[in-house]
């Protein structure tokens, strides 16, 4: 009866020799599965470049008593998408202050003046997305880092009305975001009343309308 427990130990000290030898063992296995779902998770991400052309960034601000809507002519930025786990996706864009088009020249150099924007010391303004979390029906909780008028703060928003397609042949994703900001966060407080921020001659918070198709490459 002593024979078979003693072959099965031999049996057992060989293989665990054996594998130590071959580098087989339970520490690389697991760190082997790791890799594979890192590889797996990765391979589904696709970096796609923002189509200038067919994207649009607009703002809205309070003036008086009524909504005020001005647009940036010119963006451009990065998506890595995930269409099958969006919360997977991240995203970064750069707008020109400089591209600012409210209809009317003089109103758009006082917007890039050092009242508000300061465009020649801080020519753009920037977006990186840090969490995309989904909320149902196929909106999207946003946060990211906003850099603007040399001061970058978290803000938030939503991203919403998400697609992929065709476009000429390349694959595409479109999607809007709607980011939300307080203007005296970032430093510019013309026209700002402290006492009513968002019922002064002009107010406060700014909602950053961001409408996005991009190329996958």
């Amino acid at each position: 009866m002593k024979h078979p427990i003693n072959v099965s130990i031999t049996t057992i000290v060989l293989i665990a020799s054996a594998s130590a030898l071959a580098g087989w063992n339970w520490t690389n296995l697991q760190d082997d599965a790791k890799a594979t779902t890192k590889t797996t998770a990765a391979a589904t991400t696709r970096e796609y470049v923002v189509d200038q052309v067919h994207s649009s960034v607009l703002f809205k601000i309070r003036h008086g008593v009524s909504n005020f809507y001005g647009r940036f002519n010119e963006i451009k930025g990065s998506i890595n998408f995930d269409k099958d786990k969006i919360e997977n996706s991240s995203m970064s864009f750069t707008v020109s202050i400089d591209s600012v088009d409210t209809h009317d020249s003089g109103r758009d150099g006082h917007i890039k003046s050092a009242d508000f924007f300061n465009s020649r010391q801080y020519p753009e303004a920037t977006f990186t997305s840090t969490s995309i979390k989904p909320l149902g029906d196929g909106v999207y909780a946003l946060i990211g880092e906003f850099s603007v008028h040399g001061k970058t703060r978290t803000i938030d928003g939503k991203m919403l009305d998400v697609r992929t397609g065709k476009f000429r042949r390349s694959d595409v994703v479109g999607f809007e975001t709607r980011l939300t900001f307080k203007r005296s966060d970032f430093g510019m407080t013309k026209f700002l009343d402290p006492d009513n921020p968002e019922s002064g001659p002009l107010g406060d918070t700014i909602v950053l309308l961001v409408a996005i198709e991009a190329r996958g490459q």
